[in-house]
């Protein structure tokens, strides 16, 4: 079954032709959980038709172009989340790379496609889920939030998609679910409770964006499966893994990685950018906010300062390194390659990365805005 409910502009017969044509396929894919997961189903794919291929995660424009450069010219290389030149094809796509990947690898090899992969890349992007991959995915709805484990404690105190006191601490998220005197088994109306909880701590002296993206992980898609506790949950460890654990997060997605290395490198990488936030005081510019990332990725540092901490529509996540841009209503990624040039950036429109820093980037970036 093809994954619908996206909007595409793609053909995939002729992209699933030339994969299935190819005598080694190289795809290179930017850092972050929709690629990853097309990626990864697109190297399924090939692993099941027995072709050779190779998959690298990149973050930039350069390093995309740079690793398609060293691909032999009899070999088929793949372009997916990244402008990696005339040399590599892209999965052009107006809607989830992870979609479109899992529409391709349908037609190459059925029994390689991965709703749930699929529906969990997507997820990242903050695209709500619809369409035919709901039920390819084997998923159900209930009421409570959207977190990748069982444990409620270790999930609220980790998840990179909400920000409150309970956030990058454990002991405080425990501490709310003993206030809350939730069973052991939670039913539909404990769930409710916890969610009604959540829901107030987070946007409690929150910008109204908060609210938007509360939104995005309460009533999670629960997945049949024992992978993870929800989709939504699952579409927060890839998109973290991808920037942190690149290696570890794509033996994963290919169906070869540990779980609890998967799980354990999103931990690390909350907490640091909880850590981050709670460190440091957000400086507001007319339409920007900036934050100092410290060691923590930028990429996260960024989205959960626009989402929940800033007043303004963009924030700016400086780490030591890179930054990160992330904006409601502006091309964080045109914007950023204003500045440092294009070469440097990678990500979406939505949320943008650049490995290259300038003096007095927030003036830079807040005038591009």
């Amino acid at each position: 079954m093809a994954a619908t409910g996206r909007t595409a502009s793609f053909e995939s017969a002729a992209l699933a032709e030339r994969v299935r044509d190819a005598a080694f396929v190289y795809a290179v894919a930017h850092a972050d959980g929709d690629s990853l997961a097309a990626a990864s189903q697109l190297a399924r794919a090939c692993d099941a038709l027995g072709t050779p291929y190779q998959l690298s995660l990149v973050r930039s424009r350069s390093s995309a172009r740079s690793r398609v450069a060293s691909v032999a010219a009899s070999d088929t290389a793949l372009a997916i989340g990244v402008d990696a030149g005339e040399d590599a094809h892209p999965l052009d796509t107006d809607g989830p790379h992870a979609l479109a990947a899992h529409e391709v690898a349908d037609r190459l090899a059925p029994e390689s496609a991965d709703p749930a992969l699929a529906l969990a890349g997507a997820v990242s992007t903050d695209w709500t889920p619809q369409g035919d991959v709901l039920d390819a995915a084997a998923v159900s709805r209930r009421p409570g939030v959207g977190i990748p484990v069982a444990d409620l404690a270790d999930g609220l105190a980790h998840s990179t998609r909400l920000s409150g006191p309970f956030s990058g601490d454990e002991g405080m998220a425990g501490a709310l679910l003993t206030e809350l005197g939730l069973p052991a088994e939670l039913d539909a109306d404990a769930h409710r409770r916890l969610a009604s909880r959540v829901a107030l701590d987070v946007t409690d002296d929150a910008p109204a964006s908060a609210a938007d993206a509360l939104s995005r992980v309460l009533r999670p898609h629960v997945l049949d499966d024992d992978s993870f506790e929800t989709v939504e949950g699952y579409a927060d460890v890839l998109d973290t893994v991808a920037r942190v654990a690149p290696g570890v997060g794509t033996a994963f997605a290919l169906g070869r990685g540990d779980r609890a290395d998967v799980l354990d490198a999103w931990r690390d990488a909350a907490s640091a950018a909880h850590a981050a936030l709670a460190a440091t005081e957000l400086k507001r510019y007319s339409g920007l906010v900036t934050v100092d990332a410290g060691d923590a990725d930028p990429w996260l540092v960024a989205r959960l300062a626009r989402d929940f901490h800033g007043v303004e529509p963009a924030a700016l996540a400086l780490g030591d390194e890179s930054a990160a841009l992330a904006t409601t209503d502006a091309d964080a990624r045109r914007n950023l390659a204003a500045v440092v040039g294009a070469d440097h950036v990678g990500g979406r429109a939505t949320l943008a990365a650049s490995t290259r820093l300038t003096e007095d980037l927030a003036e830079t970036v807040r005038g591009e805005l």
